[in-house]
């Protein structure tokens, strides 16, 4: 891409002492070698980008094998099956940075396939799909310019669920982007107008905004000569090469601070280990045993069982109204169905050790285990007469589920029955009883670790 502010392009390096642009594979990995041996726990490819060199796995791999949490941050246009499928075992986290989903906008900033063919907010989330399907965490991170800081970013943030949202104010630095930044310099106001008008997404991801001064001197950066680099004063101020002098030298050679490392939030669970979710959420149409195997869920892991259902019928008493008639006003008043959805996801999102059954829990309820259990219509009617519900026939059924999806689909373009919203499908059908469901999903929780 052709990215205008592009704050490390690296041209003097280039023209300097690096010709290619780049060091010898060779000497690529010893320089993570001495990362690894003084003591670094954590390690970003970026770039530019980073994918488009061609030992990168290679590089992720021995960063791995060293003991390091990997990362790379990338624009995400060459993250390819094969690429996931290589990596899956030796790198933790892919940043995807994504600073608009306007194509005109992304075309003005560079942020384009040759300056000039911009990503579609469809492959953004295909990419997402993706990066969850193959177990990576999710960073997602936006450069606000004057361009995009009116932008909203909502819709794909509350898509793409990453466990942190990096928000970088445009950063000058001589030799690097001074030649095309003046046009993207944007205010103190105009950043923090961006920050606030996304406040309302920290009930599903971290948001880490970082200014102009959080930047300078808070990362320890190595440039593709292998030499550490900072920009405290608005430019790159490289030390010795790191295979000259040592990494031990070479760090105390330029301005890292790591008070101001620690106070932008770079101290946070990096190691993205797979552990027993605190969460786990259950969804799936009307008769599928959602409470039942809830309630012996919660009970089996010794975890609070929570259920939206529970929420939404006190809340329809309270308006004096029936299930069935509150849901069909949630259909006209999506404001309703929005107020409940906020305080119970809220309710969850600052608890843990809870079943949640939520039938929008994979769109609200962040770092949880998203579970779908799976029924047919014909066999859900039979587990509910067989349960004394005689008032429930295929037809309130199939109108019920119905109903349930238009609700979501009105208020807010979502179908809840997609398999890809979900970590686990479970075909109840297959089991004769709830027991035997809370044995298979607690075996694939333990499979998954």
């Amino acid at each position: 891409m052709r990215c205008k502010f592009c704050f490390a392009t690296f041209q003097d390096v280039k023209h300097s002492i690096l010709p290619k642009g780049h060091l010898p594979k060779e000497q690529a990995i010893e320089v993570v070698h001495h990362l690894a041996d003084i003591g670094f726990e954590k390690i970003t490819f970026a770039g530019g980008e980073p994918t488009l060199c061609p030992w990168l796995s290679e590089l992720i791999k021995i960063a791995k094998n060293s003991g390091l949490t990997t990362m790379i941050v990338t624009n995400g246009s060459k993250l390819t099956d094969d690429f996931l499928e290589v990596n899956k075992n030796h790198l933790d986290w892919i940043a995807l940075s994504i600073d608009s989903i306007n194509p005109e906008t992304n075309i003005e900033i560079g942020r384009a396939i040759s300056g000039k063919t911009p990503l579609s907010i469809e492959y953004y989330k295909s990419i997402i799909d993706k990066i969850k399907h193959y177990g990576y965490g999710l960073k997602i991170n936006t450069v606000v310019t004057n361009r995009n800081f009116s932008d909203n970013l909502s819709e794909l943030i509350e898509y793409a669920q990453p466990k942190r949202w990096k928000m970088l104010q445009v950063l000058p630095i001589q030799g690097q982007n001074d030649s095309k930044i003046d046009s993207l310099i944007l205010s103190d106001e105009q950043f923090l107008k961006f920050i606030d008008n996304h406040r309302k997404l920290e009930s599903i991801t971290d948001i880490i905004p970082e200014s102009n001064y959080d930047m300078k001197g808070s990362y320890a950066m190595v440039d593709p000569a292998g030499r550490f680099y900072d920009n405290v004063n608005g430019k790159h101020n490289y030390s010795r090469p790191i295979l000259e002098v040592g990494a031990r030298i070479a760090i105390q050679q330029v301005s890292y601070d790591f008070n101001k490392f620690i106070e932008r939030g770079g101290i946070y669970d990096w190691k993205n280990k797979k552990s027993f979710p605190t969460k786990i959420t259950l969804s799936g149409c009307v008769g599928s045993g959602k409470t039942t195997v809830g309630i012996l869920l919660a009970a089996k892991l010794q975890y609070n069982f929570i259920s939206i259902g529970n929420r939404t019928r006190q809340f329809a008493e309270t308006k004096g109204l029936s299930i069935v008639q509150f849901q069909e006003l949630c259909l006209r008043y999506t404001e309703m169905d929005k107020q409940i959805d906020f305080e119970f996801s809220n309710e969850c999102n600052n608890s843990d050790r809870l079943i949640i059954d939520y039938r929008l829990g994979f769109k609200f309820i962040k770092n949880a285990y998203h579970i779908f259990l799976k029924i047919s219509e014909e066999t859900a009617i039979e587990r509910i007469k067989s349960s004394n519900r005689s008032a429930e026939t295929s037809e309130t059924i199939c109108q019920r589920n119905e109903s349930f999806k238009n609700q979501f689909l009105n208020a807010y373009g979502v179908d809840y029955t997609m398999p890809k919203n979900y970590d686990l499908i479970v075909d109840v059908e297959q089991f004769k009883d709830a027991v035997e469901v809370v044995e298979f999903i607690i075996n694939n929780l333990n499979q998954s670790l």
